[in-house]
Order: C-alpha cells, then sequence, then structure tokens
C-alpha cells in the first residue's frame, strides 16, 4: 500500500512538472530569427555551491522557479551559484535549423553550458572569463554557444553561472544569419565610440604641445581609463587584449576605474583653479583623488568581489563631489567651467541608469543599455569643448594683455619724450647759472687769500690754546686715576653683594628642605587617603599654605587640613611651621579630633604665642580647614576659618562655608560651627586656599573666582584623582597664560586638596 502511495505522489509530480513545462516552454518559429528567451527561463540560487549538473537535471529536481521578467536573468551581488533553465521546441518538428545562444554579459566568471534531449546531455562547454578565451566554442566578445533542436520532443538548454560581480544572464536566441547582422551593426556602433574617445584624447595630447597646459596632457588619462572600462565591460579586453591573462582581464575593469578618478581629480586640479579660487573645493577634490587611490590599490591587491563593491560604492559619491567642485569653480569666476558642470551633470545621470539597470530598477532597453557608453562621449565632447573655451579665453586674455603692453609702452614713450624735452631745458638753465656761479667763484678766490692772512695770524693764537689744552690733559688724566680706584671699589662691593645673595638663596633653599620634610610625604597621603590628588605651588620659593594630615587608628578616624598663614615666602612658611608644630600637639599628643576644636585650640595656641592685643602692629593669622572622616560611623566632620569647603555626591555639588574669621584673632573666645556629611554614596572633597580662585588671568585679566572653580570641580569630579588635578593644572595654566597675558605671573602661594571617600 505504501508503495503505491509513491507511486502515485510520483505519477502526480511527474504530471505538475509536465505542465509546467508545457505552459513556459519556448517554441522556435521560422519566422523568428531572434529571440529573448527570459520570459520562457526557470531559475535557482544554490547558496552551498555544492550541487553538479546531475541533481539539477534530475526529474524529482523540483526546486525550480520561474522568472517573472520578459527583461532579462539578473540578481544582486553574490557568490552563490545560479541554475537557469529553458525548455525549447521546434514549431516544425521534422526542421533541424542551426541557432546561436548568447549570454550578452561578458563579466561572468564562470558560465557553463548544458543542452540535454530525452534525457540524454549532448553539449556541455565550460567558459567564462576565469577561463582561457580560447576555450570559447566561438571566439567571441560575449559567451556564444550553438544550438540544434531536432525533431519532437523539448530540448532543455542549462546554464550554470557563478561569479564575483554582479548577476546577469541575457539570454539570446538567433539564427547565424541574423546574429552576424546585429553583431556587425554593435561593432561599428562600439567603433564608433572608441574612435570618438581616441580622438579626444589624441586632440588633447596634440593641444597640449602648443599650450603647454597640464590639463590638455591629463585630459587622455580619464579618457584611456574609459576606454579600458567599456572594452572590459564588453568582453573586448579579454578577447583582443588579455586573451591568455586571466588576472589581467579580470583586474582591468575596478583598475580602469580607479584610475578614472585619478585622472578626473588630476585633471580638476589644473583646469577648475581650484586652488585659487577656492582653498575649500580644493582640499575636497583632494579627498577625490584620495577615493580614486583607494579604488586603485583596491583593485591592484583586494580580491575582485571586494574591489568591484568599492569601485560600484564610490563611483557615484566621486562624480558628484566632481560636479560640486565644478560648481563651486563656476560660481568662483571660471567662466569656462559651465561646460565641466554640464558635462558631470550628463554623466552623473548616465551613471545612476547605469547603477539603476545594473541593480534591475531601470529596465533594459536599448538606450539603457548603452547608456553608459553615451554619455562617456558625451562627458567627453564637452569637456573638450571646456578646454577649447578656456584656450579661447586664454588667448582672449592674452590679446587684451598685449593691447594693455602696447598702449603702456607708448605712453611710456611719450611721457619719456616729454621729460626729455623738459631735462633739456633744465640743463641749459643750469649751464647759464654755472657761468654766473663762475664769475662769482673768481671774486671769491681773491677774497679767501685775503682770508688766507688772516687764518695765519689765528692759527699762531690757535698754538697757544693748544698749550693751554695740553695742560688740561695732565689734570684730566689725575681725574681718571682717581675714577678708576673708584670703580675698583664699586666691583669688590658688588661681589661682596653677590655673595651675601648667594648666601641668602642657600638659605632660603634650605628653608624649602626644611619645609618639604615637615609636609606629609606621598607615602603618607596615599595610606590615609586611598584616592586623592594635591596641587601645590609655593609662589616663591617657600610657601605661607601648607596641608597636614593624621590617621588615629583608635577612634578609626583620618584627619586633613589645609591651612593658609599671612604672607608668603619666608614670612609665610615660618607661620606654616609654627602651624605645623601646633598641630602636632593638638592631634597627634592631644588626640582632639573635633574640626571645631581643633581650630579653637589651634586659635589659642597662635593667641599666646603671638601674644596679640588691639595695640600691637602685628598682623600675622592663620586660615584653616579641618575635614574628619569618621570611618566607622561613615560621616564627615567639617570646620573652617575662612576656608571653605567643596564636596560632590550623586552629582550634586555643595558648599559649605567656613567662619568669616582668621585664627589667632583678637579675640580669644570664639564659636566656630561644626558641620556633619553622611556618606550614602562615593564622595569627593575639596579643600583649597584662596590662591587659585584670586589669580588674574583668562582673556579680561580677571580673578578665576570662587564660582568658577566650583563649576570647575563639578565638571571634572567624575574622572579619577589624578586626572581631575591635569585638568585643573591645564585650565590653571590656560588662564593665566591667555591672550599674551600682561600679568602672566603667579601672585599668591596655591594649595589645593582632592579626597575621595567610599563608604
Amino acid at each position: 500500500m505504501l508503495k503505491f502511495c509513491f507511486a502515485c505522489i510520483g505519477m502526480l509530480y511527474a504530471i505538475t512538472s509536465l505542465a509546467g513545462i508545457n505552459e513556459r516552454k519556448l517554441t522556435l518559429e521560422e519566422s523568428k530569427p531572434y529571440v529573448n528567451a527570459a520570459s520562457n527561463a526557470y531559475y535557482y540560487i544554490d547558496p552551498t555551491n555544492e550541487m553538479d549538473f546531475a541533481q539539477i537535471s534530475s526529474p524529482t529536481f523540483s526546486k525550480f522557479t520561474a522568472w517573472n521578467n520578459s527583461s532579462y536573468v539578473s540578481f544582486e551581488y553574490g557568490q552563490s551559484t545560479y541554475w537557469v533553465r529553458v525548455d525549447i521546441e521546434n514549431e516544425k518538428k521534422t526542421m533541424k535549423p542551426d541557432w546561436l545562444v548568447e549570454v550578452n554579459y561578458a563579466p561572468l566568471d564562470y558560465v557553463d553550458y548544458y543542452v540535454v534531449k530525452d534525457g540524454k546531455l549532448i553539449d556541455h562547454v565550460a567558459t567564462g572569463d576565469h577561463v582561457s578565451f580560447n576555450h570559447r566554442p566561438i571566439q567571441h566578445h560575449n559567451y556564444v554557444f550553438p544550438l540544434q533542436v531536432e525533431g519532437e520532443g523539448i530540448t532543455s538548454m542549462y546554464f550554470k553561472v557563478r561569479t564575483d560581480g554582479s548577476v546577469k544572464i541575457p539570454m539570446r536566441l538567433y539564427r547565424p544569419w541574423k546574429f552576424a547582422e546585429i553583431n556587425s551593426k554593435y561593432e561599428v556602433g562600439f567603433g564608433l565610440f572608441f574612435g570618438i574617445l581616441v580622438m579626444m584624447a589624441v586632440l588633447g595630447l596634440i593641444t597640449y604641445l602648443p599650450t603647454k597646459d597640464i590639463s590638455y596632457l591629463i585630459f587622455p588619462i580619464p579618457i584611456v581609463a574609459k576606454i579600458l572600462f567599456t572594452f572590459s565591460l564588453s568582453g573586448h579586453t579579454f578577447q583582443f587584449l588579455f586573451p591568455n591573462n586571466i588576472y589581467l582581464a579580470n583586474k582591468i575593469t575596478p583598475l580602469s576605474i580607479g584610475i578614472w578618478m585619478v585622472g578626473i581629480a588630476c585633471f580638476n586640479l589644473y583646469f577648475l583653479r581650484l586652488k585659487r579660487l577656492s582653498p575649500t573645493a580644493h582640499k575636497l577634490n583632494y579627498g577625490g583623488l584620495g577615493i580614486g587611490v583607494i579604488a586603485v590599490l583596491g583593485a591592484l591587491f583586494l580580491p575582485y568581489y571586494t574591489a568591484i563593491q568599492i569601485v560600484t560604492g564610490t563611483s557615484i559619491p566621486f562624480t558628484m563631489l566632481a560636479l560640486g567642485v565644478g560648481i563651486t569653480s563656476y560660481v568662483r569666476g571660471n567662466r569656462f567651467a559651465g561646460y565641466y558642470i554640464a558635462s558631470f551633470s550628463i554623466y552623473l545621470t548616465a551613471l545612476l541608469l547605469f547603477v539603476g539597470r545594473m541593480k534591475g530598477v531601470v529596465p533594459d532597453n536599448l538606450l539603457t543599455s548603452r547608456i553608459l557608453e553615451y554619455g562617456d562621449v558625451i562627458m567627453v565632447t564637452l569637456l573638450f569643448t571646456a578646454l577649447s573655451k578656456k584656450y579661447a579665453i586664454y588667448r582672449e586674455e592674452k590679446n587684451v594683455a598685449i593691447k594693455q603692453m602696447l598702449q603702456i609702452e607708448a605712453d611710456a614713450k611719450a611721457t619719456l619724450e616729454l621729460k626729455v624735452k623738459e631735462r633739456t631745458l633744465e640743463l641749459q638753465n643750469a649751464t647759464a647759472e654755472l657761468e654766473e656761479q663762475k664769475e662769482e667763484l673768481e671774486s671769491q678766490a681773491t677774497q679767501l687769500a685775503s682770508k688766507n692772512e688772516e687764518i695765519m695770524a689765528q692759527t699762531e693764537k690757535l698754538q697757544l690754546l693748544n698749550n693751554a689744552m695740553n695742560d688740561k690733559n695732565d689734570e684730566l688724566e689725575q681725574q681718571n686715576e682717581e675714577i678708576a680706584a673708584q670703580r675698583d671699589m664699586v666691583e669688590l662691593k658688588n661681589i661682596q653683594i653677590e655673595k651675601t645673595t648667594k648666601n641668602l638663596r642657600d638659605s632660603i633653599n634650605y628653608a624649602k628642605r626644611i619645609q618639604s620634610a615637615i609636609l606629609p610625604a606621598e607615602e603618607t597621603l596615599s595610606k590615609v587617603w586611598e584616592e586623592y590628588f594635591l596641587m601645590y605651588r609655593p609662589k616663591d620659593v617657600v610657601s605661607g599654605d601648607f596641608y597636614w594630615t593624621y590617621e588615629n587608628k583608635k577612634e578609626n578616624k583620618s584627619i586633613l587640613i589645609v591651612a593658609d598663614c599671612t604672607g608668603h615666602g619666608v614670612p609665610g612658611a615660618m607661620m606654616s611651621m609654627i602651624g605645623d608644630g601646633f598641630l602636632q600637639q593638638i592631634v597627634k599628643l592631644r588626640g582632639i579630633t573635633s574640626p571645631a576644636r581643633i581650630l579653637l585650640e589651634m586659635n589659642a595656641s597662635l593667641h599666646n604665642m603671638l601674644q596679640l592685643d588691639e595695640s600691637t602692629s602685628i598682623r600675622d593669622s592663620m586660615d584653616m580647614g579641618v575635614l574628619v572622616w569618621d570611618k566607622t560611623n561613615q560621616k564627615v566632620h567639617f570646620a573652617g576659618a575662612h576656608t571653605p569647603l567643596v564636596f560632590v555626591q550623586n552629582n550634586t555639588i555643595y558648599h559649605l562655608k567656613g567662619e568669616r574669621l582668621s585664627l589667632g584673632s583678637f579675640n580669644k573666645k570664639i564659636n566656630i560651627k561644626e558641620n556633619i556629611i553622611s556618606l550614602n554614596s562615593a564622595t569627593s572633597f575639596y579643600l583649597f586656599s584662596d590662591g587659585y580662585q584670586d589669580q588674574f588671568g583668562g582673556e579680561n585679566d580677571r580673578k578665576i573666582s570662587s564660582k568658577r572653580l566650583r563649576e570647575l570641580i563639578l565638571m571634572v569630579s567624575s574622572k579619577p584623582m589624578l586626572q581631575q588635578k591635569v585638568a585643573l593644572e591645564n585650565f590653571y595654566e590656560s588662564w593665566i597664560n591667555a591672550n599674551n597675558n600682561s600679568i602672566g605671573r603667579q601672585i599668591d602661594d596655591i594649595l589645593l586638596m582632592g579626597v575621595k571617600i567610599k563608604p
């Protein structure tokens, strides 16, 4: 029973297949010597590339699909195997006419042609542009195969196509005499196209000889590239130039387009005068040149599939770019660029139609099948017209320049004649004056003789005066010796001053080393605070700003202090060392960890040390901010005297102002508020003196200001601490040196610290 069911299914399939064949079979009629087989075709796409002809031609193979376009069989770019089948029968069963089958698309890598009659393979030809040209049954630039449809029954024609480019399989059947007729017309038209382009290239070279214009010399390069591309696309390159060199025959298609782009870009440099008229368009044209170079390199070193994708994807943008630079040149006053714009507008239209036809968007007809050749001829003709216009304009400008030069020469000659006449008259007048002066000189000579006698008498008097001057010189020499002795004394004093200055400088440098030794080392800071940064810049060698840190392990607290002493340099440094000593006593020895209490104790210590009262003239004091991290309760305590605390929590910045007083003030009894901050998330804290925010600079020589400093802190707070330091230092340098700042120097000590605390 099961075998019977399978048999029924098989019969049903055979009947269905036969019905499909009878529905789309191609009938060859004696009255029609030319037939397009697309509307009678079936196709199958094998993505695995593993199906062989035996499987495809098997009666049980049912995956063929009817082609639904009457133009020709075509597909997008792909690397699958494409099978096409056409079933053929004779109109008159007794005739055995000869037919030719043409696949009119040369850039196919592999084309296998099979003919099957009554289930038997009667013909098989393997060809393609990756197979030697000599293997073709008919030596033609397209793929032409002989076909005989004998007697009754169906003759099935199969094509197996594999290619890295666009897949197009236009199948046409001709009687041999009809093929010869159509082919001869095509070759004549192609020869006309070739002749026009060659003639334009030769005219460009000939015109270069008298003009020496580089654009005429470059003009043939894109023309030759277009000839090679059209030859390659039509198969003539493989037929006539490289029949035994498959590599060059395939490379020439993308390579010729790349050379065309390079040639057009180079042509634009000299023809459109881009460098002088529009630097922007000049740079864009170099971008087009880069596209062309990439296309050439891709054609030489990349696989054909990749190379053809590159040139296809860049040809339209390149053409639009060339059209754009042409329009720019015309707008900027290049009169002969109008023909250039017209040529590339027409060519861009032709190129869009060509690409649309290749992708199946634009219908295939007599116009669109040759649209690119028409576009090439019109473009080259208009470009040569533009070159001719350029030469005509050049000659016109040259003639105008010659006329201007002749006019200038005539004007100069007339001016010169007038000046010669004026000069001659001046010389005549001068001669008359010289005669008069000669008479005067003769009378003056007589007077000089008498004057000479007077001079001799005066000479004797001068001799007496000279003797008196010698006596004066002796006195001056004595005075010079005294001045030399005084100069030696001044030089000795200068040496003593330099020695004193050196001793003073050495003392200050030694003070700097002492202050550096007192300040917490980087190792100490890193141990107490895991994430921190320090920006510390004394105005002079030593600083009145100082920082201090300590970890109270007993109470599990970390303390950070930033202080700004009155003044800077040596006085400020002295106060900073005093402050460090008091902090050692207050925090380390006495164990005080409350920020407000630390400030009160520091105020009392300074007050007692300086013995300040309202009548004293000493005005030394200290601003200080104290931050204490209570690790046990995850809270931060802060108190400040003229020193604020800025902190960023959850991308929000907060500003706690310190008390409006300085430590060591006259009033020994002061009140200081202590602020408490809960650590709900990672928080960045910033303590700083007023040196950074008070620095002058910027475009208008103004202070950075506390507001701008807070904006900077919020801006960089999300970065790691070291990157925050770099950002703040870079802003400071750009601020102080902006616009050749007239101040251009640091006005106060700078201390800015940041720590990040994670709960």
